[in-house]
């Protein structure tokens, strides 16, 4: 399954992630993903996701070891990214 933070709520998530687990589906590619068509800025919704590691959190957070996350990164950074490579370190720690 593919998710991206773009328009998605936590109570969302929590929906499509239940009717996944019905499925049986275990594997997800979690990415903060692109504007919507004709948006030129990305803007999280309220109660939502500003990157995709905060996706990834809450899948965890919320359904432990269920699911197989998988993600997508800029190798230097994305050009958008706001905090520095030291906290990035940190957090892949």
């Amino acid at each position: 399954m593919h998710l991206t933070c773009t328009g998605l709520t936590r109570e969302k998530l929590i929906d499509v992630l239940n009717k996944a687990k019905e499925y049986g589906i275990r594997n997800i590619l979690a990415l903060r993903g692109d504007p919507p068509a004709g948006v030129d800025n990305w803007v999280a919704v309220d109660n939502g996701f500003a990157y995709a590691y905060q996706l990834v959190e809450f899948i965890k957070e919320n359904f432990g070891d269920y699911f197989c996350i998988v993600v997508a990164g800029y190798p230097e950074m994305h050009p958008l990214n706001v905090t520095s490579y030291e906290d990035e370190i940190k957090f892949l720690k």
